[in-house]
């Protein structure tokens, strides 16, 4: 039973450190302006950030909850050669939010 009670603790402790994390990456994105522009889609932002010039095109898509600045040395090296976009999923780094339900 006390092995049941600490699983549980760690796992709710894991949540909260992943919420408290979450809230302050949102606050520090909105403190500092957008390194890519920010794209209209249909009433959502979503900021992109492109370099380069030349074909094929290139779409790097951070996953695990990271912005697109994990990209930003990969985008870099690239854009010498095609043209590269990095984008914030909604409700990472300077991507709207979609609210559920509408």
């Amino acid at each position: 039973m006390p092995l049941l009670f600490l699983i549980a603790l760690l796992v709710i402790l894991i949540a909260v450190a992943a919420l408290a994390e979450s809230a302050r990456l949102r606050h520090d994105s909105e403190r500092v302006p957008p390194p890519g522009r920010l794209v209209d889609l249909g009433g959502y932002r979503l900021h992109l950030i492109c370099s380069g010039d030349g074909s094929p095109a290139v779409v790097l898509d951070a996953g695990l909850g990271d912005s697109s600045l994990v990209w930003a040395e990969v985008q870099r090296q690239v854009a010498p050669l095609n043209r590269v976009c990095s984008y914030d999923r909604a409700g990472i780094g300077w991507s709207d939010s979609i609210r559920q339900g509408e």
